[in-house]
């Protein structure tokens, strides 16, 4: 009964926590970020080649290495929060439907880490921050679906003037123009 309601709690942490990044947030000129859902992949650059996402009023990058997770916290212009200033920890669902919760601890002066047990393929990982008292949490869904780039997943539309954070899932117009975006060639 005790390993039943274990699994019940996991299962409804991982349901509820796309709830706790759905704060939008702002770019240049206060505006609201209209290319892509608080939360989701982020259609910015990801600077060290990981998954970009929201998280209200930050950005959030995962990079996966053999082992490891490491979680920049981005603030303007892709500017990495120092680390010293962070703590937090990481819940990981694998491929094999097992779950746990790593401590993140500095990884350098720019990112936390996450040490996972040899040969863990990670399917989601669930990142909780405290950031000058804040609370920041933001989830990576599909991570084991393929490679990672430096740009994020579905960005299938630009702005025909190549404006920085441009880059979008769906049609819509550039938030820096207002140009009508196009299809990638």
């Amino acid at each position: 009964m005790k390993l039943f309601s274990i699994s019940l709690t996991t299962a409804a942490l991982f349901a509820l926590a796309p709830l706790a990044s759905q704060a939008q947030h702002s770019h240049a000129g206060g505006k609201p970020d209209a290319h892509t859902a608080p939360g989701e992949t982020h259609a910015h650059v990801a600077p060290h080649g990981g998954v970009v996402r929201s998280a209200n009023p930050y950005h959030m990058e995962l990079v996966q290495h053999t082992g490891e997770l490491h979680i920049y916290l981005l603030a303007d212009k892709n500017a990495s929060v120092p680390s010293k200033s962070l703590s937090g920890t990481v819940m990981v669902q694998t491929t094999d439907n097992k779950t746990m919760t790593v401590t993140l601890v500095a990884g350098g002066t720019d990112h936390l880490v996450a040490k996972l047990p040899a040969r863990t393929k990670v399917r989601t990982a669930i990142v909780s921050l405290k950031a000058d008292g804040k609370a920041i949490n933001t989830r990576f869904d599909k991570l084991d679906a393929g490679a990672q780039g430096s740009k994020a997943v579905g960005a299938a539309y630009e702005c025909p003037m190549k404006c920085e954070g441009s880059a979008s899932s769906k049609p819509g117009t550039c938030p820096k123009c207002g140009m009508a975006l196009v299809k990638k060639a």
